[in-house]
């Protein structure tokens, strides 16, 4: 599933702890549909749009684990059908001097589980312009880093990484979180 540029930005904090970050993002973000995750949680734009578009899925038909897209995307990411557990592997924790900002796009309007789910075509310009607002507001600093693949940070998420070689860490981390949909 090839669909380019995951909306995500990386951000650090200043002086606030990550607990107060949390509690002003939750009570100021736009929707249910902006989330924040630790550093460790994301890997790859591949990774995210899996997580995206079973989270989106499963909303579609209904049978969706959590209440919120927001909290079926995490599950997704950690890989687990336990809520709270999917918010303590991929979550922000209180260690955490960053994290990554998260947007998951609407579907297009012409988008079904029949015919195929794809994002609104104007995300990307929501994102960017939306993301940085809100960084802003909670006074965090856009930080440089990228997405790259980590088989430690990819542990704490919960994956199995023993024997796993780099060349086949995007297939079992997209692996790891379609078993979220069999794992208890």
């Amino acid at each position: 599933m090839e669909m380019g540029y995951f909306p995500c930005v990386a951000w650090s904090k200043t002086d606030s702890s990550p607990k107060e970050v949390l509690k002003d993002f939750l009570e100021t973000r736009p929707s249910q549909r902006w989330l924040m995750v630790g550093h460790h949680a994301a890997h790859c734009d591949a990774q995210l749009w899996t997580a995206w578009h079973c989270s989106v899925r499963r909303f579609l038909r209904n049978t969706q684990l959590a209440r919120t897209i927001d909290a079926e995307f995490i599950r997704f990411l950690a890989g687990t059908h336990h809520i709270s557990e999917a918010f303590q592997r991929a979550g922000v924790s209180s260690s955490d001097l960053g994290g990554w900002l998260i947007y998951l796009p609407e579907i297009s309007p012409n988008g079904s589980v029949e015919e195929g789910i794809l994002p609104n075509q104007e995300y990307l310009q929501f994102f960017e312009k939306t993301s940085f607002e809100i960084l802003e507001s909670l006074n965090l600093i856009v930080s440089d880093s990228t997405l790259k693949h980590d088989l430690d940070n990819a542990t704490k998420l919960g994956m199995n990484t023993d024997g796993l070689v780099m060349e086949n860490f995007e297939d079992a981390l997209i692996g790891f979180i379609l078993s979220s949909e069999f794992n208890t």
